[in-house]
């Protein structure tokens, strides 16, 4: 079931040459995570702020557990849509204790929201004393009353921006894994939004792309990595590479020798093979499909990236094992196992 709508969505800042947001919809589905991602200028905060009602669309509909909470000119107000809000500041009060800060805006008798607001706290693991002030905490736990501040008044929907960007590279891993839990464990759907692919990969059930404030694709993490709808969202992910080849009866003539593949035979004219690093595989013998000049080795601990070119210089990427030595080796052979083919035009 779909908690929230939104149906050809249109956002345009005064002055702006282009939309922010243009034709946007989509469907998010009860206790599911979605992210937003995109680059800088994408539209993914104008339409997080959009759903809270931060900002309102120049036309369309925003529909939230079956009412519409825009539509035209008419917009539920903020406070009135039961959407929880974590900023990428946090934006805790510095005055106020931990347990203040999530007792804020709480309604309620005094004990129920004492109560509400210390087993939330305990539900996002804060083990810390309740009456420390914000700037005594680290930057995780910040961000944990920031997210017990946002479930306590139990949301319809959790939004999010940039929720790990504040975060060290060695605590990330470990807080996007908790937040995760967090939300699945109270059911609340939420909608983060981010422009680092791991966070997206690693945490979302689904992940909407936006570029330019069109909607690229949305899908599982899986999809959208194995079957981009176009360059860009193939591209986001990290980039592929492009091989050159024509095809024949048999398979495909690339600079770097022949690929067989009965499937060639339905291309006419140039085509672009396109692999991401980690479907070659580099192997140290003769035989294979095909063969390269060893330009670079870059070494990432849990595996090692290796540039090879042909004799035209075009280059090409592939991941291997990082136990795997090319000591006095001037050339590799390589194989595919997986690629797109695009016709080159």
């Amino acid at each position: 079931m779909s908690i929230l709508t939104l149906q050809n969505v249109n956002k345009k800042y005064n002055q702006a040459m282009e939309f922010a947001i243009k034709g946007v919809s989509f469907d998010v589905k009860e206790g599911e995570i979605l992210a937003l991602v995109g680059e800088s200028g994408s539209g993914k905060t104008t339409l997080l702020r959009l759903i809270a009602g931060l900002e309102h669309p120049d036309s369309g509909i925003i529909s939230l557990s079956g009412q519409k909470i825009v539509e035209g000119k008419k917009s539920v107000p903020a406070h009135e849509r039961q959407v929880g809000m974590v900023f990428q500041d946090y934006a805790l009060f510095p005055h106020l204790t931990i347990l203040e800060n999530v007792k804020f805006g709480l309604k309620g008798s005094k004990e129920e929201v004492d109560s509400t607001s210390r087993e939330t706290l305990k539900l996002v693991g804060l083990k810390e004393d309740f009456s420390k002030y914000p700037h005594q905490l680290s930057g995780g736990q910040q961000q944990r009353v920031a997210l017990a501040r946002a479930i306590a008044p139990n949301p319809k929907i959790l939004l999010m921006d940039e929720p790990f960007s504040n975060l060290d590279a060695m605590l990330k891993d470990q807080v996007r894994e908790e937040i995760r839990q967090i939300i699945k464990k109270t059911g609340i759907t939420a909608i983060f939004v981010t422009h680092d692919t791991k966070d997206a990969l690693s945490t979302a059930d689904r992940i909407a792309i936006l570029h330019k404030g069109y909607l690229q694709q949305i899908d599982i993490p899986k999809v959208l990595y194995e079957n981009p709808v176009n360059p860009y969202v193939a591209n986001f992910f990290g980039k592929r590479n492009e091989m050159m080849a024509i095809p024949t009866e048999e398979g495909f003539h690339t600079s770097f020798g022949f690929i067989t593949d009965p499937e060639a035979k339905k291309f006419k004219g140039k085509v672009k093979l396109l692999f991401r690093p980690e479907h070659g595989e580099v192997v140290q013998r003769d035989g294979q499909q095909l063969t390269g000049k060893i330009v670079k080795i870059s070494y990432f601990g849990s595996h090692q990236m290796v540039k090879l070119a042909d004799d035209e210089g075009q280059r090409v990427t592939i991941r291997t094992n990082p136990g795997r030595s090319f000591d006095g080796i001037d050339r590799a052979c390589f194989y595919l196992w997986k690629y797109d083919v695009e016709e080159a035009f």
